[in-house]
């Protein structure tokens, strides 16, 4: 048996488009699909709060932007996956990207 790891990362860190476009990559049916490249990159699936993604060793063309730059500090820090957690705390390093994750300004 092998160990894997991953890297939890604030689903923050991605723009609502690459939210959507998870949601349809990782659809059964796309999945499935042996001609999509991008779906095979990134094999995993959707969870409740988020998505668990494999981290290719080198990200190929075809990814989103914000997305590519997550897989590739994973990586680089030796993780395998990345689960991608509404909860989990944004990382200082990675520009929010959803909206819905900025900081609220504070009421003077």
């Amino acid at each position: 048996m092998t160990l894997r790891t991953f890297l939890d990362a604030s689903s923050g860190h991605l723009s609502p488009a690459t939210w959507a476009w998870l949601d349809d990559q990782l659809s059964d049916a796309v999945l499935r699909d042996p001609a999509n490249d991008a779906a095979a990159q990134i094999a995993g699936g959707k969870t409740r709060y988020g998505w668990l993604v494999y981290a290719p060793e080198g990200v190929a063309e075809g990814l989103p932007d914000d997305l590519a730059g997550v897989l590739l500090k994973a990586r680089r820090q030796g993780a395998e996956y990345v689960l991608f957690d509404c909860d989990a705390p944004p990382a200082t390093d990675l520009a929010i990207r959803h909206p819905d994750f900025f900081d609220e300004p504070s009421a003077a």
